[in-house]
């Protein structure tokens, strides 16, 4: 075999080697893409659960401490409006049945309905877990877009960006939010 026919083989297997290391690069920087898109995905997802159940949880102990404190706020009042004749034996006695039932009534919103008011924990807590939530989007997105980055400069790099076109693989956009999206808030409704 001639010796240019082996420099010529030599060059082509070369070539058809880095080829093959280029595609292969992509190929896993593209997998790679992928799932960090799927992790963005997936804490929108659980966000979207999440504010949902929390939101539910704290306006139904917010509505249940609003119904408790009114409750006791009322017995306490009628309490003022005991005043029974002290020379009235059966005004006293009404008086005494008022004053237990009252104090019975109490008791049942203390340890049955509600042992202890947790709005204002329940609301720590929502803060807590919207904060924690908003950090991990902000973590998926920024190793989306840290990954978008070393794949658009594999794609778009001398020589690569050859068997890049050939291939099919194109830049990927960087995530960016929505219009508006520093505006959103959550709403407890009514």
């Amino acid at each position: 075999m001639k010796r240019s026919n082996i420099i010529i083989l030599v060059v082509l297997g070369v070539i058809v080697l880095w080829a093959i290391v280029v595609r292969n690069g992509l190929a896993g920087t593209q997998v790679e893409l992928n799932g960090k898109w799927g992790e963005v995905e997936t804490q929108y997802q659980r966000k979207a659960k999440l504010y949902e159940n929390l939101i539910a949880t704290v306006k139904g102990a917010a509505r249940n401490e609003d119904t408790t404190l009114i409750k006791i706020v009322q017995m306490r009042s009628r309490i003022a409006d005991v005043k029974p004749d002290q020379n009235n034996p059966e005004q006293l006695a009404q008086a005494n049945r008022q004053y237990s039932d009252i104090g019975r009534a109490i008791m049942n919103i203390n340890v049955e309905a509600y042992p202890t008011l947790k709005a204002t924990e329940l609301f720590g807590n929502l803060q807590a877990q919207v904060e924690g939530t908003e950090n991990r989007v902000a973590i998926a997105i920024r190793d989306w877009n840290a990954v978008v980055t070393n794949y658009n400069g594999k794609v778009v790099r001398f020589p690569n960006n050859l068997i890049a076109g050939m291939l099919g693989y194109t830049q990927k956009p960087n995530f960016k939010a929505d219009e508006g999206a520093k505006d959103t808030k959550i709403d407890f409704g009514k």
